[in-house]
C-alpha cells in the first residue's frame, strides 16, 4: 500500500501524483512545494535542526525533552456511523502516553456504537494506542516522522523568509 508523501496517510485507493511523490489529495498535494524546498535543505542544517527540537523542551507542557512524535488514535460511532483518526504531536513521552491514554478511553467508551466499523475499528485503535504507550519512538534519537516534520516547517520558513 502506498502513503501519502506528505501527511503520511495510507492511500488504499487513487490519490495524485505529483513530480515523483504520491498524494492522498489535492490538499495535501499542495505540500509538494514544501517537500520540494525541504529536499534543498543540506543535510548538516537539516541535522542540527532535528537536533535542537528533540533535545529540546516539549511544546506541550515545556517540560524536558527528549520531544518526538507521538500518534494518538481515536474512534467514535453512532449506528452506522464511524469516525476514526490518528493524530500526530510533537511533544515529550509523558506528554504523548496521556494522549494516547485519553484516545485509548474515548473510543473504548464511544467507539463500539456503530455497525460493522465501530466494532472492527475500536480494537484497532485502542490497540494502536497501546502499543504508542508501550513502545513508543526511541528516545535516544529522532524519529523520521519527527525530521519530516522539522524539514517541513524549515521549508515553509524558507519560503516566508523568516
Amino acid at each position: 500500500m502506498a502513503h501519502c508523501d506528505y501527511c503520511g496517510t495510507t492511500i488504499l485507493f487513487g490519490g495524485v501524483k505529483d513530480h515523483g511523490h504520491r498524494f492522498c489529495n489535492e490538499e495535501c498535494q499542495q505540500g509538494a512545494v514544501l517537500l520540494a524546498v525541504s529536499e534543498q535543505i543540506p543535510d548538516k542544517v537539516m541535522a542540527d535542526h532535528v537536533n535542537a527540537v528533540h533535545q529540546g523542551d516539549c511544546p506541550r507542557c515545556g517540560g524536558p525533552g527528549p520531544v518526538d512524535v507521538h500518534t494518538s488514535h481515536t474512534v467514535w460511532s453512532m449506528l452506522v456511523m464511524t469516525s476514526w483518526h490518528s493524530k500526530p504531536q510533537m511533544c515529550c513521552r509523558s506528554c504523548g502516553t496521556k494522549t494516547q491514554l485519553k484516545g485509548a478511553l474515548i473510543s473504548g467508551v464511544a467507539g463500539w456504537w456503530g455497525f460493522p466499523w465501530g466494532l472492527i475499528m475500536t480494537p484497532v485503535q485502542i490497540g494502536k494506542n497501546l502499543v504508542g504507550i508501550f513502545s513508543g519512538p526511541d528516545s535516544s534519537e529522532p524519529s523520521a516522522e519527527l525530521t519530516k516534520i522539522v524539514s517541513l516547517s524549515l521549508a515553509a520558513h524558507a519560503i516566508r523568509g523568516d
